[in-house]
């Protein structure tokens, strides 16, 4: 079991299902299916942020989408240990 005081600070709803793979790879206690799950929740997350770039209206969904990478950084080099 991972132990972790990792917690999410981005609000849920949005329109895209990034926030659920974000919260999926926070609450997963299994280090081998995490390393899994942050890399799913990255690309959903990139892909969302790729997608906001074409519309600039969405600042507030903008800022959550850097705190999730954010804090999957975090995850990836105090749990992972990934450098």
């Amino acid at each position: 079991m991972v132990s972790r005081k990792l917690s999410s600070s981005v609000p849920e709803g949005g329109s895209d299902g990034w926030q659920l793979e974000y919260e999926s790879a926070l609450q997963e206690t299994d280090r081998k299916t995490l390393f899994k799950r942050v890399e799913i929740a990255e690309a959903a997350i990139l892909t969302r942020r790729e997608a906001l770039t074409h519309s600039p209206d969405d600042c507030v969904e903008g800022q959550q989408i850097k705190i999730a990478l954010d804090t999957l950084s975090k995850l990836k080099k105090e749990v992972l240990k990934f450098f």
